[in-house]
């Protein structure tokens, strides 16, 4: 059994977490719930693989081994989704992943569609190549984000849209897709010739009995269509290493994204993200997995708790996968930047300012809670004592 109560003092190792805490929030006296990197620690069993390889003086050029590959097959099957070796290219994470289908599938000028609230980085990677984002707002519906099929469609013929960034799961909600929704955004998306970059690197921390649907699995002609985006990252806390994969069926697409890749010098991870990925990506892993995903519903029971007893007019957003939890301050704040200011100065927590996922994050903060029990409780008695500095507040 994985101890997950452990509290790591991760000052003086160059976490950006604690590292940009005076340039993101003014001070560094804030505990920081902000990026979407864990602050437990990295399993054993993949320590111990990259100790291991240590212990052989050589850190020369390295290939990708079949072995990688094949565990990247096998733990794709999980999900019913058959994946052959010939399919993946690799990449240094997902968001550069990301930003490379931009490159390889698009033209300058072309509209590339995200649906929002969503990941910051998707709203930044048409315009960083010289494309143009176009917007689609999520429909907030019975305590959870739906897609406006309508309005998408409307929206795709207007902007002549060309990609479509899509989260699965959502990010920063947890909301879990469907697969009559999946159904029917992928043959929209295939009635208008818009091809489909699915994220799904939150995949494996989906809560049951929400299941995970990689979108290309649905059938032969969506994976053609689809480009797979993945990394053991998010799971398993290996932001430092930079490991990502992209799954592409279609092998016109792949040869677009392998050239793409190569414009850049992108040709496979670093000899420690082979390592990392493969252990990762084996039975001990799954094992890991599972204890995690109870471990983060613990969590998320107990913020959940916490907001109804302390401050019920906040709006939790209950994740159905993944460690973050999206909070609507909107009912205590009429203005972000006093919600921030208050966060901040008064609550001394360093979270994710909900305007950056989108225009309809206004009154939303996103709370990263892969902390101990004791790390969260401290967050938590600080947002507590922070309750008597609020505008309305009355004892």
């Amino acid at each position: 059994m994985t101890d997950f109560n452990q509290s790591l003092d991760r000052l003086g190792t160059d976490a950006e977490k604690y590292e940009l805490r005076t340039t993101l929030f003014g001070t560094d006296k804030v505990l920081p719930m902000w990026v979407a990197d864990q602050d437990l620690a990295t399993p054993d069993f993949i320590v111990q693989a990259l100790q291991n390889r240590l212990t052989h003086p050589v850190l020369g050029y390295t290939l990708m081994s079949d072995r990688l590959y094949q565990a990247i097959i096998n733990w794709q099957a999980q999900y019913h989704y058959d994946v052959k070796a010939s399919e993946i290219v690799f990449t240094h994470n997902v968001a550069n992943g990301f930003h490379l289908a931009v490159q390889a599938f698009t033209e300058p000028g072309d509209a590339v569609l995200v649906q929002t609230p969503v990941y910051p980085p998707f709203l930044k990677a048409a315009p960083h190549n010289q494309r143009k984002t176009v917007t689609a707002p999520l429909q907030w519906q019975d305590g959870h984000y739906q897609i406006d099929f309508e309005a998408l469609e409307s929206i795709i013929l207007e902007q002549q849209v060309k990609l479509l960034l899509f989260c699965h799961p959502q990010n920063p909600s947890g909301r879990v897709w469907q697969k009559s929704e999946l159904l029917k955004l992928a043959e929209l998306c295939l009635k208008h010739q818009v091809l489909v970059v699915s994220d799904e690197i939150h995949a494996d921390m989906t809560f049951a009995p929400h299941q995970h649907v990689p979108m290309a699995s649905l059938s032969a002609e969506i994976a053609q269509n689809t480009v797979t985006l993945s990394s053991p990252g998010k799971t398993f806390n290996l932001g430092g290493l930079q490991t990502g994969y992209a799954i592409i069926a279609n092998p016109r697409l792949r040869r677009r994204y392998i050239q793409a890749c190569q414009s850049v010098s992108i040709l496979e991870p670093n000899l420690f993200a082979n390592v990392a990925m493969e252990a990762a990506y084996s039975e001990d892993g799954k094992s890991y997995r599972d204890e995690l995903v109870s471990f983060l519903q613990d969590n998320i029971q107990t913020v959940t708790e916490f907001f109804q007893q302390h401050f019920p007019q906040v709006g939790v957003v209950q994740p159905q996968a993944s460690f973050l939890i999206w909070l609507d301050f909107s009912a205590l704040f009429s203005e972000q930047s006093a919600l921030k200011n208050w966060l901040i100065h008064e609550a001394g927590l360093g979270l994710n300012d909900g305007e950056t996922f989108g225009e309809n994050g206004t009154g939303f903060m996103r709370m990263n809670i892969a902390v101990s029990p004791s790390q969260l409780a401290q967050a938590l008695s600080q947002l507590e004592t922070a309750k008597s500095a609020l505008p309305n507040y009355q004892r």
